[in-house]
């Protein structure tokens, strides 16, 4: 049937209607999902800059989950995270991707505890100032530490002429406020700080620890309840830097409904000593980051800086 010029008309008008709908529709789609993350960065030339940050059963909202924690990193640039949560591994490497397609010089890298249950713990690095120099697990099969073993990582960072080596574990103790959780905590902290003592005690052995996670546990609880003692109470070889926090109500790692500060980073005295300008923060991005806890996680990173190089 051939087509009167008023219907040819009509026909590419109709045609031409749809293209532009779809294509409206792809821009608002792409406006809709693309992130917008603009953070003031943490990182510093002269430090080196530790960042613990559970991504909550990372990727929460897949691809969308994976560009946010991408622009977040970036815009944060810190050299290393201790990561907890992690879910998929293959969507890491999709991240670690993302991050040297916009950042080509600091060469990310991850490695994923695979003695963890299905949620691991890791960490993620800049390779181009850190070097792996060996990894292991504490406590492999201990129902205490709920499949998720301390992750044991000897590091070297590098950088403007200056070195040092130090060893980072990686922490995700039992979650939950009733009894059981709780003594499981208690248990589990005890045998990490008589293992860190034991090896302190041996002049032979580096003394420069950094004990970062998600500890489900708060400092201040009062003795007969705190399952942090043993660190606590050896103020000659142990200091959170976490605790210059307690007693603020608007510092908190914990964001989702009951606000609590249960992300912690220990460090040895020793580290301490050397440094001793190193500062923390608990870094504040669900107030910047549309989103935040639906998309990201339901937890903050805290991160500290230490004036190495």
């Amino acid at each position: 049937m051939r087509l009167t010029f008023k219907k040819k008309c009509i026909a590419c008008f109709l045609v031409l209607l749809v293209f532009l709908f779809a294509c409206n529709k792809r821009i608002t789609d792409a406006v809709e999902t693309a992130p917008t993350v603009v953070l003031p960065g943490f990182g510093q030339e002269n430090t080196l800059e530790i960042a613990s940050w559970n991504i909550e059963r990372f990727p929460l909202q897949g691809d969308v989950t994976v560009d946010k924690v991408a622009e977040i990193m970036l815009d944060l640039d810190i050299d290393i995270y201790a990561v907890e949560e992690i879910v998929s591994e293959s969507e890491m490497a999709v991240l670690i991707d993302s991050l040297n397609a916009a950042d080509t010089l600091a060469g990310y890298d991850y490695r994923l505890n695979q003695f963890a249950n299905d949620i691991k713990t890791g960490i993620v690095f800049k390779s181009s100032i850190l070097t792996l120099l060996s990894e292991t697990v504490l406590f492999n099969g201990d129902s205490d530490f709920a499949g998720r073993p301390p992750y044991v990582l000897k590091l070297r960072t590098t950088k403007n002429g200056k070195s040092f080596d130090f060893t980072l574990i990686v922490l995700h103790l039992k979650a939950f406020g009733d009894q059981q959780s709780e003594d499981r905590r208690r248990r589990s902290i005890q045998k990490l700080a008589d293992f860190v003592t034991a090896q302190l005690q041996n002049p032979a052995n580096d003394p420069d620890y950094i004990i970062a996670g998600d500890w489900n546990d708060e400092l201040d609880d009062p003795a007969n309840d705190n399952v942090f003692l043993p660190f606590l109470q050896d103020s000659l070889h142990y200091r959170f830097l976490t605790q210059s926090f307690l007693g603020d109500p608007n510092e908190y790692s914990f964001i989702d409904g009951f606000e609590s500060l249960i992300d912690h980073i220990l460090i040895t005295t020793s580290v301490d000593s050397t440094y001793p300008g190193h500062t923390t923060e608990i870094l504040k991005i669900d107030e910047e980051v549309n989103q935040y806890i639906p998309q990201v996680s339901d937890h903050r990173p805290v991160a500290a800086k230490f004036p190495i190089f």
